[in-house]
């Protein structure tokens, strides 16, 4: 503030007062003031400087000035941001009024990677770590300092994953795809999209919101792989492959259109019909069912065994189904033909000696499946055939042959056989065989024509003739020497002769006795007989025969009843008649062998079958109580007095009347249903039979059913019969006491309890009494109390074991212990090892809690129910909840153990190489070079007089010195002054000749040397590695780089001792990308080390040295750092020789080293236990070099080799969680080889060239190559 003006004139104090204007000129401040009022009495201006005697009067006067304030206004509440991926510019406050231009504030830091613009509050950038949801604060100021503040919610979550949940899919083409997502989004910031590459076949489609693929693809596909997008909110993106094909359709092709088989004939392995196309593998399946025997194989559609019955011609449809079950069908035919006949049509066959036979048939063959084949065992007699295609024998016999049996087999087109046999008989020449010895006619009678004598062998046709004449009115057949006619005449038995002639008038004769006897007599035997129907008739013969020729044979007229028979050589009848006759008139007729008769008659009845019929099909009857007597079966017909029986035996108590067939008594055991058979008696003993059931009741039962219940009160019950009644005779009635309380009912008819009981009621028992329609009662108790109901609780786990971090929830039922009680309500308590972790209320009779604070370890779970009016409490058993370690803290701990080993590993070789070479440059005489490049590494000789480079030794005979270019081989120290260097001290007697020239004061022997050593190693990104030719795909990706710097100060004792001291710092970072890992962190190193010259050729080396190592690693969302302490130890023996012009430098080393990583806890809460390891090299190695001139240029080329032996050893011992080594870590371990190789230059001004390389690891698994380069060019200084 400031006034108007200096002075304001025209105020006069004279009259008491004054008036002095402020002008506020801007808002540009605030606060308070001070304006100092002057008041002077000699002079008329209101100036300091008016005066100072008399001195002015001054006034202080503080005026306040309260301007307005900036605002704060909240433009977003909270934003989620993707690790790794830019931001799209946001201003998450924004700010007005107050005066001037405003500034912005944040608080805390934003995360890493991300920017704040103190004049605009935007944020922008691309955040590089992960972070949790955190509150910032943003601070407004205007430019009097005033502030206004407001709060926004930031997150940077991990980066998008894409994970492959199916690494690949086959379909079928035209057949709908099951619903599968191949490829699932994480990490990132909600939410996903989807997209893929190239596009799928058709028919298909990707779901942009969930990746999931559906549809039926309409076209074939080879095996392709496709890329699939994962992109988050924020645009950042994953992607990852699987491989998809679509065959085509599958196919059933008719391989076998028809086949015949033969029952019982094992059936050759076929197969009708044969699939293809489709996703392997394929099932067959047929319809309808084969015939039985036979079975179709799922897998190879083959058909096998042996088919067991017949059938027609059947067209059966085969199924092809393939994984995806994509269907093709064909169809194929199949009979089955009957089995195999051989029916005999000849028995058998009687054919001559040297006479043509008529061909015949002996086995007709029959069923099988055609065409038929025979085949005959044993073979026929000489001068027979046999047909295998038709069976058929033919020929002439030229030996004679017994009755022989022979075999004939039917084979048919699928093998099947059948067998039957017959006869052949080859005769002998003719000869005449008595046929019948005797004779006997009767007179009167027309004799059967026969045949006394009957030719054999010879050759037919036969004529015959007889002497003496045959009896009056007998003829003799010259043509068949048959016998005919009637004899007239009765005539003793007479022998008579017949003789037989061939057609070759060949003769043969034989004799027989003919008798004729008198008429035959019929005598009554039997007047009358009655039989019973249906019952066997005891055998009688009513008619005997006699006179006549015997034998005889009886016949009857009329037919005799049905049923009975009459036996015709015995005249006796027999059987058993089937239906009634009355009494009737036989007539039996007796002939005799000359076919005489005479005839008798007899009288037979049949009288009516014995019946039996049910008259009660069932009773029941009481136990214990007399019965009325009833008859069950009643029997009629038959012949004479009925009897009766009965089986099984009636129940204890009961009797049967075998007179009546009437049951009486008093039943004495329960019986169950039972059917009884009564059996109906003749005098003949013909039987007939029926049956009935009998059912004695058990006496009346009372159960208990509900022992003992517990009702709520004033809650309707599920209605429950407490004692069951059983047993008894007719229906069954209840009745309970005392009466139920207030509010029940009991069902007097089936003994039913229901209602609501309104009153309280302690458990009381209760008789319920059961009785039957005779009064009969049975009785049994139950206890019945109303009242709070008891409960108990199930406790159950959505996911157990869990992982940190994951959400549980625990699911507590609570019912009553009796069954309908009802659903309990009120609130569940649940408890950790005791201690509450929530409340939920029960709905339903189920409360539910959701809960992912639980710590990693063992918990016993359990869930109180605080009880209501109608229920009391009750508690779960313990539930044993287990939560195991998150994933991401696996991987961290995976990638300490793998990573930290090869960063110790690489310090070794640096800190071994460093204090190696340093102990070389403390034994030359020049103490080496100011500088040493390589390949990996920068090294500085601060105590090397840089003048050393700039002299050169003279050339001998016309060659230039060794000892720059010896000294420039890569990987070893380079010229350290004339004459100095260890190749040249062992090429100092190439040339004996060489002057000797003074030695510059900068040469002095130096006893101190002071050194720096700088080395790095990186890893390049790599995501495969190749072994053996073979790209090995599972390789994790893995880079970084490692940093090595190193200072010492070396002090030479003597020409053959010298000590020194080390200190180093160390830094890393690798990145192991495929779990989104990270180690890095630093240390610092301190040490000591000897040498000794043993011999002038041989030096002794040993060092050791501690490292101190800080470790910040992390791995998703787990992050941890800790500490390490290590040792190293290292020692060797180097040789320098020369043999024919050539340097050689054999060396024995080792290093070994230890390290010890602390215990610590990551961030998801997980104990990472202690890391113990060691890890060293052991190597032994020859190197050669030998210097050339090339031509007259001025160079010097020195070519060298080396060779070496390694053995590398890692060795760990890991406490808590134990991961195994990534797969992409490059550390070498086992025996290996190591070449190297290279050319060092040196041209005639000095200038200096050194190349090489080095090839390690090799027959081990992983292989290593190191390239170097060092140059120098020497300069004076004017």
């Amino acid at each position: 503030m400031v006034p108007s003006s200096g002075n304001d004139n025209g105020q006069n104090a004279n009259t008491g007062n004054a008036k002095i204007t402020i002008t506020l000129n801007s808002l540009t401040g605030g606060g308070q003031d001070t304006i100092t009022l002057y008041y002077a009495s000699n002079c008329s201006d209101a100036l300091l400087s008016c005066s100072s005697n008399p001195a002015p009067a001054t006034t202080p006067w503080v005026i306040t000035v309260n301007l307005p304030g900036p605002t704060a206004t909240q433009a977003i509440a909270s934003k989620g941001l993707t690790v790794n991926t830019a931001t799209t510019s946001f201003t998450p406050v924004t700010g007005s009024g107050g005066t001037g231009s405003l500034t912005y504030g944040i608080n805390p830091g934003l995360p890493n990677g991300l920017s704040f613009n103190t004049a605009t509050g935007a944020i922008t950038g691309t955040p590089t770590v992960t972070s949790p949801a955190t509150t910032y604060t943003v601070t407004i100021t205007d430019t009097n300092s005033a502030t206004a503040s407001n709060t926004f919610q930031l997150t940077v979550n991990g980066p998008v994953t894409a994970t492959q949940l199916v690494a690949s899919k086959t379909l079928t083409q035209n057949q709908p795809s099951a619903n599968f997502t191949p490829i699932t989004g994480g990490g990132g910031t909600l939410n996903y999209t989807y997209s893929i590459s190239p596009s799928l076949p058709s028919g298909l489609t990707l779901s942009a919101s969930t990746g999931a693929i559906t549809g039926t693809p309409t076209a074939t596909s080879g095996s392709q792989t496709y890329t699939i997008t994962v992109t988050d909110a924020n645009s950042a993106t994953a992607s990852n492959t699987f491989t998809l094909a679509v065959n085509g359709a599958v196919t059933a092709t008719q391989s076998v259109a028809s086949k015949i088989l033969t029952r019982n004939q094992p059936a050759t392995n076929f197969t009708p019909v044969t699939g293809g196309g489709g996703t392997t593998s394929l099932t067959y399946s047929v319809s309808p069912s084969l015939p039985a025997g036979l079975s179709l194989s799922s897998s190879t559609g083959a058909i096998t065994g042996t088919p067991t019955a017949t059938s027609g011609a059947t067209t059966y449809t085969i199924t092809v189904t393939d994984a995806n079950n994509a269907t093709a069908s064909n169809t194929f035919s199949l009979t089955v033909n009957s089995a195999v006949t051989a029916t005999i049509s000849v028995t058998s066959a009687t054919v001559t000696v040297n006479t043509a036979i008529t061909p015949f048939i002996p086995i007709a063959g029959g069923g099988g499946t055609s065409p038929l084949s025979y085949a005959i065992s044993p073979g026929l007699p000489s001068g027979l055939s046999f047909n295998t295609a038709t069976g058929q024998v033919t020929g002439t016999p030229t030996v004679t042959s017994t009755t022989t049996t022979y075999t004939v087999t039917v084979t048919d087109a699928n093998n099947g056989t059948a067998s039957n046999t017959f006869q052949v008989t080859v005769n002998g020449p003719l000869s005449a065989t008595q046929a019948i010895a005797s004779k006997s006619l009767t007179q009167n009678t027309a004799a059967t024509s026969f045949t006394p004598v009957t030719p054999a062998g010879g050759t037919p046709s036969y004529a015959y003739s007889i002497s003496p004449s045959l009896p009056t009115g007998l003829t003799f057949s010259t043509s068949s020497g048959a016998i005919t006619g009637t004899p007239t005449v009765i005539s003793g038995a007479t022998n008579y002769t017949v003789t037989i002639t061939d057609a070759n008038s060949a003769t043969a004769s034989s004799n027989f006795s003919l008798t004729v006897n008198g008429p035959v007599t019929a005598t009554q035997a039997v007047a009358s007989k009655v039989v019973t129907a249906n019952q066997a008739a005891t055998a009688f013969t009513p008619v005997t025969g006699g006179g006549g020729t015997t034998p005889y044979t009886y016949s009857v007229s009329p037919s005799l009843p049905a049923g009975l028979t009459i036996n015709s050589s015995t005249g006796s009848i027999s059987g058993t008649p089937t239906t009634a006759s009355g009494a009737t008139t036989y007539t039996v007729t007796v002939t005799d062998a000359a076919s005489a008769t005479a005839t008798n008659t007899f009288s037979l009845t049949v009288s009516g079958a014995v019946a039996a019929t049910t008259a009660v099909p069932s009773t029941t009857l009481p136990y214990n109580q007399p019965v009325t007597p009833f008859t069950p079966v009643t029997g009629s017909g038959g012949t004479g007095t009925l009897t009766y029986a009965v089986s099984p035996t009636l129940p204890a108590g009961l009797s049967f009347n075998t007179s009546n067939g009437q049951v009486t008594g008093t039943p004495t055991v329960p019986t169950a249903a039972t059917t009884f058979t009564v059996t109906v008696a003749d005098i003949n003993s013909a039987t007939a039979s029926a049956t009935f059931s009998l059912t004695v009741n058990g006496p009346v039962a009372a159960t208990t059913a509900v022992p003992s219940t517990t009702l709520p009160i004033n809650q309707a019950v599920t209605p429950f019969t407490p004692v069951t009644g059983s047993g008894g005779t007719g229906a069954l009635t209840y009745a309970v006491s005392p009466a139920l309380p207030a509010g029940l009912s009991f069902n007097a008819s089936n003994g039913q309890i229901s209602g609501t009981p309104t009153t309280t009621t302690p458990a009381a028992t209760y008789t319920v009494t059961v009785t039957d329609t005779v009064s009969a009662t049975a009785s049994a108790t139950f206890s019945l109390s109303v009242g709070r109901l008891d409960t108990k609780v199930a406790l159950t786990s959505s996911q157990n074991p869990s992982q940190f971090g994951q959400p549980v929830t625990f699911t507590a039922t609570v019912t009553p212990q009796v069954v309908g009680g009802g659903t309990p309500t009120g609130t569940v308590t649940f408890n950790d090892n005791g201690s509450p972790i929530g409340t939920a209320t029960l709905t339903g009779g189920v409360a539910t809690l959701a809960i992912s604070t639980l710590t990693v370890g063992s918990h016993t779970i359990t869930a109180s129910y605080g009880g209501s009016a109608l229920f009391t409490a009750s508690t779960s058993p313990g539930l044993a909840q287990t939560v195991n370690v998150p994933i991401d803290s696996v991987r961290l701990r995976s990638l300490q153990q793998t990573v930290s080993k090869m960063v110790a590993q690489n310090s070794g070789q640096a800190i071994s190489g460093a204090i190696d070479d340093a102990i070389a440059d403390g034994f030359s005489d020049g103490g080496g070079a100011f500088l040493t490049p390589g390949g990996t590494r920068m090294r500085f000789n601060f105590s090397a007089d840089p003048r050393d480079q700039d002299e050169r030794p003279p050339a001998a005979d016309g060659a230039t010195g060794t000892n720059a270019a010896s000294s420039l081989l890569p990987g070893r120290e380079p010229p350290r002054g004339r004459g100095r260097g260890r190749v040249d001290d062992a090429f100092a007697a190439i040339d004996r000749g060489d002057k000797k020239q003074a030695v510059p004061k900068w040469h002095e022997q130096k006893e101190w040397l002071l050194w720096a050593d700088v080395r790095g190693t990186g890893v390049d990104r790599f995501g495969t590695t190749s072994t053996g030719g073979v790209t090995q795909s599972s390789q994790a990706s893995l880079y970084g780089q490692q940093l090595n710097a190193m200072m010492g100060l070396t002090y030479r004792a003597s020409p053959s001792i010298l000590v020194g001291v080390l200190g180093g710092y160390e830094t890393f970072s690798y990145t192991q990308q495929d779990i989104n890992g990270k180690l890095k962190g630093d240390g610092w190193t301190t040490g000591a080390y000897l040498g000794w010259k043993i011999v002038p050729t041989l030096r002794f080396d040993a060092a050791v040295a501690y490292s101190g190592i800080g470790y910040d690693g992390s791995a998703g969302t787990a992050q941890g750092s800790f500490n390490g302490q290590r040792w190293m130890l290292s020692s060797g023996l180097t040789g320098t020789y020369k043999l024919a012009g050539v340097v050689l430098e054999p060396s024995t080393k080792v290093y070994a080293l230890w390290e010890h990583q602390n215990a610590y806890t990551d961030s998801l809460g997980t104990r990472q236990g202690s890391y113990d390891f060691a890890s060293g090299r052991a190597s032994s190695g020859l190197r050669a070099a030998t210097p050339v001139a090339w031509l007259d240029s001025g160079l010097l080329l020195t070519p060298f080799l080396g060779m070496y032996g390694d053995y590398y050893f890692n060795k760990e011992d890991a406490n808590a969680l134990v991961a195994g080594a990534l797969a992409s870590t490059p550390l070498l371990q086992g025996w290996s080889a190591r070449f190297t190789g290279g050319l060092g230059i040196e041209t005639a001004g000095g200038a200096g060239l050194g190349l090489g390389a080095e090839y390690g690891g090799i027959g081990g698994n992983t292989r290593v190559w190191t390239f170097s380069a060092k140059a120098r060019v020497p300069f004076s200084a004017r």
